[in-house]
């Protein structure tokens, strides 16, 4: 078999497991460079799915979503457009087919290009030679046709003329429309509502515009109350009685009824059955004195959120069912629910509702990968829908939770420091007005004159925090446990890790243009990364050999060399977290997004396929050389991975926090919900508390000798702000 050959214009090499294309070159699995060879050796007939299977994994078990998974990766080297469905085509529970000219050559990409830009040269020779000829043809041509052929070209040339100011006046509008249109948004003035100490979210108007409802969070960012406020005026109304897990308010249209959603305490441990409950509140009464709300629906077995008006008397609702998300319908009169809406091939992630075009819009993410958007009525027929298409600089699956814009057909959602319009036909545009800070949760008016928007930073920075040893507890007396800052910013700071058998120490920050890596050593500062400036970085790992770091940039991996060097790892999966790298066996233990929904996996970083280890869903997990893979789940229980099983660690049990936790050789370090330091012993199952944790750390990110690597809230607000929106 040929090591090289040619499909059209890509040219493969197989000796390099990559295809080519005008000197652009795409790494790829061998087993998907296997799966294009076999359709090549059989151009232009049906290979079944089994044949392919038995050829390329001859000594293996898969299944045929791996199989998908090469197609998929050998159609985004082809172009990742419908002319690469054309290459590659799919013929319906029969198998595939080459439907492209295969050339069998042992000539190199680059002889083939110089021969290439040699013959168009000479024909690029022979066109000018051409054109000359036929000048001097008209030149000395003397007879009345040769004078009637000049007039001819000097009135050709008038009409040239006027064509060429006609297209640029048509290029002009154009341009014109293009910047003025009503897709672009225009906004001018930028006012704060609120300007507390605290943390507001979940910023609506009522329906006739005259108060802004909003949660105001305390310290623990979970418990939070209900207020209100004149849009008018200053003057701020406490609208619920206690103080509780609240979410998802929404006004009836009359603006009597408030709906929100009231869950389990999120500051106690949490248990096997989360209660979530549907409430409800008189918001009159509410705006003369707070209210204690009554439950409408109670749901034990399973979350719900986002709760929404479709009339006075039906709410619909997000639902999770069987690992996916659905909507329920909820009444009032008949206090019964039923299902409103399914995704088969997916799940779904939010809502949004508006009454005077009577849709809903909902985005999903189903099992192709992609995002999309959906139309519904209001008794759940599906209108429309269409995927989702994001601009080129934008990370692969940003949080899109959109609204509608009144009087245009266009959504509106905000990440990072920018605001987006998302069309019904899934067209993402970015709007131009620039913000300093992070926004959110854009909510306009009903008149469509302006806009709430949740903005605020996050300021942090990354410290080394001693760790008491264990025989020197004095378990009758608080322990003084020493936190020092070694590198801070007005902005923000983590992801802290240390290199091996070195002072070394990785973190990100945003002191530059965006989020990028950066390495300290004693007092001096390096910029390892060059990210684009809207970029999430996340999830540092040092190699074994101390010279590169896994990072996790925009929902990619990417691999960083000291030097400043770096490469993208084309893993077609988006990332969310990565605990663990193996730089030796070249494996990543990961949380990925895979046929739309959530999945805990090991990563080949050299076949960029995966495995999934299991089928919970995990909040956090880590790894050391030396200890199994350790991981909370959603209660936040500790589970040790023991072969193909997994075993509670049941002495952690209520010792589980978002702080998240390390594993340094074979001892576990963690804060529990009370704000205590401990520690794990995995061999002798010794559990030790070790002291109280600071009152600003938010989480652990590594461990080390007698040190830990942790992230300290400088500042976390958020706050509700209104932005004009010009005529």
């Amino acid at each position: 078999m040929a090591k090289q050959y040619w499909l059209g214009e890509f040219y493969v090499d197989l000796s390099r497991n990559q295809i080519s294309q005008h000197s652009q070159s795409k790494n790829l699995p061998p087993k998907a460079l296997l799966v294009l060879t076999h359709l090549a050796e059989n151009q232009g007939k049906v290979v079944s799915y089994d044949e392919l299977l038995d050829k390329v994994w001859p000594d293996s078990v898969v299944t045929p979503n791996t199989l998908q998974r090469s197609i998929a990766q050998l159609r985004k080297a082809l172009g990742e457009n419908s002319k690469a469905q054309g290459i590659i085509k799919t013929h319906s529970k029969q198998g595939y087919s080459l439907e492209c000219d295969v050339r069998w050559s042992k000539e190199s990409l680059n002889t083939f290009e110089a021969k290439q830009n040699s013959d168009s040269g000479l024909l690029h020779k022979m066109e000018m030679s051409d054109d000359n000829t036929a000048a001097q043809d008209g030149l000395a041509s003397n007879s009345p046709f040769g004078q009637e052929g000049e007039q001819a070209g000097e009135a050709d040339r008038k009409n040239d003329w006027i064509v060429a100011a006609i297209a640029l006046i048509i290029i002009f509008g154009a341009l014109f429309n293009f910047y003025h249109n009503d897709s672009q948004l225009q906004f001018s003035d930028l006012r704060y509502l609120t300007a507390t100490d605290k943390k507001e979210y979940n910023a609506v108007y009522s329906p006739d515009g005259q108060y802004i409802l909003f949660n105001r969070y305390f310290d623990n960012v979970c418990v939070n109350n209900i207020w209100a406020k004149r849009s008018n005026s200053h003057h701020e109304i406490l609208l619920t009685a206690d103080s509780g897990t609240y979410s998802g308010h929404d006004l009836s249209s009359d603006g009597k009824k408030l709906i929100f959603i009231e869950r389990e305490d999120c500051t106690q441990p949490a248990g096997p059955n989360n209660c979530y409950n549907l409430m409800s509140l008189d918001f009159e009464a509410a705006l003369r004195q707070p209210q204690t709300p009554r439950t409408l629906f109670e749901c034990r077995n399973s979350a719900i959120h986002s709760p929404t008006w479709i009339d006075d008397n039906n709410i619909v609702l997000l639902q999770r069912g069987e690992g996916r998300w659905q909507l329920t319908q909820y009444s009032i009169d008949d206090k019964s629910s039923s299902i409103f809406y399914d995704i088969a091939d997916g799940t779904i992630l939010t809502i949004a509702y508006s009454k005077k075009r009577q849709l809903l819009a909902v985005t999903s993410l189903k099992n192709d990968g992609h995002k999309y958007i959906e139309l519904l009525s209001p008794d759940g027929d599906l209108v429309s829908s269409h995927q989702i298409i994001l601009p080129e600089k934008m990370p692969q699956s940003p949080k899109i939770i959109p609204n509608f814009i009144p009087d245009s057909e266009q959504l509106i959602f905000g990440f990072g420091k920018r605001l987006y319009t998302l069309s019904y036909q899934g067209e993402v545009e970015a709007l131009s007005y620039p913000f300093d800070e992070s926004v959110s949760d854009p909510y306009f008016h009903p008149d469509g004159s302006r806009l709430l928007l949740i903005k605020g930073k996050y300021d942090s920075d990354v410290a080394k925090l001693s760790i008491p040893k264990p025989s020197l507890i004095d378990s009758t007396q608080q322990n003084d446990i020493q936190i020092s800052v070694f590198e801070r910013s007005i902005k923000g700071e983590s992801h802290a890790k240390f290199q091996r058998d070195s002072t070394r120490i990785a973190f990100m920050s945003e002191r530059s243009e965006g989020q990028q890596l950066w390495l300290k050593h004693e007092d001096e500062l390096e910029l390892l990364s060059d990210f684009p400036s809207w970029s999430y970085v996340r999830d540092i790992h040092w190699s074994r050999d101390n010279q590169s770091l896994l990072v996790v940039a925009n929902q990619q991996l990417h691999q960083v060399f000291l030097g400043a060097d770096s490469k993208e790892i084309s893993f077609e999966y988006p990332v969310f977290s990565v605990f663990h790298w193996d730089s030796e066996k070249q494996t990543a233990i990961a949380n990925i997004v895979a046929d739309g929904t959530s999945k805990f996996v090991e990563i080949d970083l050299n076949e960029l396929d995966y495995k999934v280890i299991n089928n919970q869903r995990v909040s956090w997990a880590a790894k050391s050389e030396h200890s199994p893979i350790i991981f909370t789940d959603h209660l936040q229980r500790f589970w040790q991975r023991n072969g193909v099983e997994d075993r509670l660690i049941e002495p952690l049990l209520h010792q589980g926090s978002l702080k998240r936790f390390v594993v340094m050789d074979k001892l576990i370090y963690g804060v529990n919900k009370d704000g205590q330091l401990w520690s794990y012993d995995l061999p002798s199952g010794g559990f030790s508390i070790l002291g109280d944790a600071p009152k600003d750390l938010d989480y652990l990110t590594d461990a080390k000798g007698n040190e830990l690597l942790v992230t300290l809230v400088i500042a976390a607000k958020k706050e509700v702000v209104e932005l004009a929106v010009n005529d």
